[in-house]
């Protein structure tokens, strides 16, 4: 029996792609440079589905690329080596609300956004929250350990995944883990799957740890003639008035000036050097304004503009709305663009930011700096009206950012991945012993190396 005939068997005619066609959109993540079109798509429904997959796949020696919704940045998604896509669209479903024990149990498909209304409407709060919350999945989170602006108090994905069920290559069904908060019997193994970009196996269920739901927040926008002031204030607050803000954000000029551009929307103070939009959260209105009158008064002090509060959920909603659109901002305002995700220590933003324009003008780009300012993750929008030009000198500029922020001690992946975009940089950010223990690792779990071939490793 052929390989269609088995794969059809266990999903069904309706739920295996084999078309061309209907297939283009599963060769493809929202890296726009990188495409590849799957031998086969199968959607599972569930847990046995994605195992008797598995066990076909590897059976035939075929390579396997798990999908939660692709909208991934790296091309973590994108079915290298003939590979066949296990979408996990259609498992979307919150199976458990824990309240009692304050825990969550899902499966990989379901949109962040989805969870987020579901636990809340429990009084429960589950924090990350990636910009693309409204369109990636859980699954998608955990297999790159995304992060977001509420990281800087609540920390990232994996501060939250509490079990994982996993279907390893063979179609071997193994849980890690449980509803429980402390456990060092053994090695920590969900945290070996965290962050491993389906290159290890398929999560087909998840639990995630909450915590209760903050009643009270307050928004500010804070402008600053320079990048570099702004920064100031960033160190200021964490270090002189020692509170911690659920969010911390910056975002430079150019940000401001595309997201303007993209929305149609005037933006306060659109012509500061750098604004920070900051958000305290917590038990009572009168505790998050004390906090937030604090901030206040300290980044007037440090020469800021003005200090706008959202007096109104369309105002913070407004505020917001220019936050998260400046990535697709540069996208849509641009005839290409390069996206860079860099995580410095805070201290370092200003010279991380400085060399990137610095790399801008060099080849004659437009760049876009904002992110999380309290955690140091810097995201980079490199643009240019001219793609024949900027194709020409991407890979050199490629290669120099990666060296920009080697040199100032950061990372070349904060929150979105490696996947098979940043592959050839790992080498140069890993030390030759991790690399070596991660391909052990990688080796012991996936022999044949039929799990996301071509991506992370």
């Amino acid at each position: 029996m052929n390989l269609r005939a088995l794969l059809a068997g266990i999903v069904g005619d309706r739920y295996l792609l084999t078309d061309p066609e209907a297939m283009a959109g599963y060769g493809r993540d929202e890296y726009p440079r990188v495409f590849s079109s799957p031998r086969a798509v199968v959607l599972p429904a569930g847990t046995e589905e994605v195992a008797a997959v598995m066990a076909v796949c590897h059976e035939h020696r075929v390579p396997v690329t798990p999908r939660g919704r692709g909208t991934g940045l790296t091309g973590g998604a994108v079915p290298l080596h003939d590979s066949v896509v296990v979408s996990l669209e259609r498992m979307e479903r919150v199976l458990e609300i824990d309240e009692e024990n304050q825990m969550v149990v899902v499966e990989p498909g379901l949109i962040v956004k989805s969870l987020h209304d579901a636990v809340e409407a429990c009084g429960l709060y589950y924090p990350p929250d990636p910009a693309s919350l409204e369109s990636c999945s859980i699954g998608g989170n955990v297999a790159e350990n995304s992060g977001g602006p509420r990281a800087l108090k609540y920390g990232v994905t994996r501060h939250y995944v509490s079990a994982l069920e996993v279907v390893l290559p063979g179609g071997r069904l193994c849980r890690y883990g449980g509803k429980y908060l402390k456990n060092t019997m053994g090695y920590d193994l969900p945290h070996v799957f965290i962050g491993s970009e389906g290159t290890l196996g398929i999560f087909t269920t998840i639990t995630l740890r909450l915590i209760p739901l903050p009643p009270a927040r307050q928004d500010l926008l804070i402008p600053f003639p320079s990048l570099e002031r702004a920064s100031r204030a960033v160190t200021a607050i964490l270090n002189g008035l020692r509170v911690l803000p659920a969010v911390l954000e910056f975002m430079d000029a150019a940000s401001i000036r595309v997201a303007e551009k993209a929305t149609g929307k005037e933006f306060p103070h659109a012509g500061a050097g750098g604004h920070l939009l900051v958000q305290f959260d917590g038990s009572s209105p009168d505790e998050v304004e004390a906090l937030a009158v604090k901030v206040g008064e300290l980044c007037i002090e440090l020469g800021a503009a003005d200090v706008l509060v959202a007096t109104s959920t369309a105002m913070r909603d407004r505020l917001w709305q220019a936050r998260r659109a400046v990535l697709e901002a540069c996208k849509t305002t641009s005839a290409a663009t390069e996206f860079h995700d860099l995580s410095v220590g805070k201290a370092n933003i200003p010279r991380l930011v400085s060399a990137m324009h610095g790399l801008g003008e060099r080849h004659g780009l437009e760049v876009a700096c904002f992110g999380h300012a309290g955690d140091g993750n810097v995201h980079v929008g490199f643009m240019s009206q001219d793609a024949g030009k900027f194709e020409s000198v991407l890979a050199r500029l490629n290669a120099e950012v990666v060296e920009a922020t080697l040199d100032l001690g950061g990372a070349i992946s904060g929150e979105h991945g490696t996947g098979c975009v940043k592959r050839e940089f790992v080498g140069r950010a890993l030390g030759q012993a991790e690399l070596a223990l991660m391909q052990s690792i990688k080796q012991a779990i996936d022999p044949a190396g039929l799990m996301n071939p071509g991506k992370l490793i």
